[in-house]
């Protein structure tokens, strides 16, 4: 039987599916700003806030938040 995730692990899991966030940075991430919809909406300086990610990785995770879906 397998077990379902718990609300946080499914935190976790949304933000880890972004481009260079692991563990430690999602649980940075939802440590400052405490929701996911709070770092959806937060700019780039506001992310390079967060402690190891810095300008280019604040820029590719707003690619990613900001782009529009294209089928291919």
């Amino acid at each position: 039987k397998i077990k379902p995730l718990t609300l946080k692990e499914q935190q976790l899991c949304v933000l880890e599916s972004l481009p260079g966030i692991g563990p430690t940075l999602s649980k940075s991430l939802l440590k400052k700003f405490k929701t996911i919809k709070k770092i959806i909406n937060a700019s780039e300086e506001s992310l390079q806030k967060v402690d190891k990610i810095g300008k280019i990785k604040a820029r590719e995770i707003k690619k990613v938040i900001d782009s529009e879906f294209k089928e291919v």
